[in-house]
């Protein structure tokens, strides 16, 4: 019965954002509908709380502010918004604005003519454009496709007082990482947890293996549209390392969620987890003190030892769109320092507006977090958006295998290197 409902949800999904969107057709030359008002539907994978009042404050705001606009919400939730997506903006009317991950994820609505070019609203209002950050991944060829709404990346999360049980300090390297696993276990404890129900999750433990292990200029290859071969022998090394990991995670870590992992943690249960910066809100419900450090470096690895992974995220604006004048309006308030402040302070995002993260909207782990990116320059993209979803899908897929024992890190790069090659052809 509840498959049945999920079933019928989603069709009532895509059907309101039909209706919604065709509400659009009936308008002027102008582009304004028959009651002189615009209506924008805007896309975006946030229909959960916090992040639900949020938006429902902002745009409340905004439509006070800009009478003639009404702004319409379509959403879906993360995993959802990945398989729905297509199907939106693939319908006759597409949203004016949609969410998008970077990296390949979004390079192929660029590609496809889907997103429309931004770069004169870039240009035409310095003001604005210059007070955000990160927003190089949104640009493609040169020009600007898209306006990053917050930067994230991951840490290890850590039991302070767990450490402290145990005369433990953060590693620093690979070695002495391993070398704390087995000292925590051996004390009846759980290491690090993780949910991979959605494999999303252990492959972020491979973007930050590959980043440490394969060269910066082979992963750029690999991570280039038609370019990938992961032929490269050190990313079977990469595998191998998450391997080791294998013994000190807890059981089962693929039928476990994401959140279901994070919440175990915040009762106790772990003495680590691999989580976003942005989940650090989450994590102040915790009763012990914590703390985080940063991926590890690995001894004999070819890549960079003191990068970070992680990517931010944002909107595109449809090519097909009616009102671009419009949805970049939006799209301005929804990234100034004013709503940026509230984003971090009622949702817990730390705003990609330079500023907006500060001792007023932030405690001061969010602060510390939002600099490290900030002061970054080496950030490896996600793996399941870096690249063509064809490649991405086995080898996240094959990280869940070697938790299930089911594969050996060879045979998941094969799988790899086969859908690699698949697409060059």
């Amino acid at each position: 019965m509840k498959r049945c409902w999920g079933i019928m949800l989603n069709v009532l999904l895509i059907l309101s954002l039909i209706v919604g969107c065709s509400s659009n057709s009936t308008s002027s030359d102008d582009g304004s509908s028959e009651d002189g008002k615009v209506t924008l539907t805007f896309l975006h994978r946030w229909p959960n709380e916090p992040y639900k009042t949020f938006y429902n404050d902002v745009i409340a705001q905004f439509e006070k502010e800009n009478p003639n606009i009404k702004i319409q919400q379509v959403t879906a939730l993360n995993d959802d918004y990945r398989q729905k997506i297509n199907v939106i903006l693939g319908n006759d009317n597409p949203p004016d604005i949609f969410f998008t991950w970077v990296g390949e994820y979004g390079d192929k609505f660029i590609r496809e003519n889907i997103a429309l070019d931004i770069t004169k609203y870039y240009e035409e209002d310095k003001e604005w454009s210059e007070q955000l950050m990160a927003t190089k991944p949104f640009t493609y060829e040169d020009k600007n496709y898209g306006v990053p709404l917050y930067t994230d990346s991951k840490v290890f999360y850590y039991n302070k007082e767990m450490f402290a049980k145990y005369n433990l300090t953060p590693p620093e390297t690979w070695t002495e990482f391993i070398d704390l696993l087995k000292t925590i276990k051996a004390k009846d404890e759980t290491p690090i947890l993780l949910g991979n129900k959605f494999p999303w999750a252990g492959g972020h433990y491979i973007t930050s293996l590959n980043q440490r292990m394969v060269k910066p200029e082979t992963l750029a290859s690999d991570n280039t549209f038609g370019e990938s071969e992961f032929t490269d022998p050190m990313y079977v090394e990469a595998l191998k390392k998450l391997d080791e990991l294998q013994p000190y995670f807890n059981e089962n870590t693929n039928s476990l969620g994401h959140e279901e992992a994070r919440n175990f943690f915040l009762n106790g249960e772990s003495a680590m987890i691999f989580l976003e910066t942005f989940e650090a809100p989450f994590i102040e419900e915790a009763e012990f003190e914590w703390d985080t450090f940063k991926f590890p470096t690995v001894e004999g690895g070819e890549g960079t030892q003191t990068g970070i992974i992680g990517a931010p995220e944002g909107f595109m604006v449809s090519q097909a769109s009616k009102h671009p004048d419009e949805a970049m309006k939006f799209l301005k308030f929804l990234t100034s320092k004013e709503i940026g402040e509230k984003l971090m302070t009622e949702a817990g995002m730390p705003s990609a507006v330079i500023g907006a993260v500060n001792e007023n909207t932030a405690t001061d782990m969010e602060i510390k977090l939002t600099n490290m990116i900030a002061e970054t320059d080496d950030i490896l993209n996600w793996l399941d958006n870096s690249v063509d979803s064809r490649v991405a899908k086995p080898y996240i897929e094959g990280v869940q295998q070697m938790h299930a024992g089911t594969a050996t890190p060879e045979q998941v790069m094969e799988q790899v290197q086969a859908a690699a090659k698949s697409i060059k052809k």
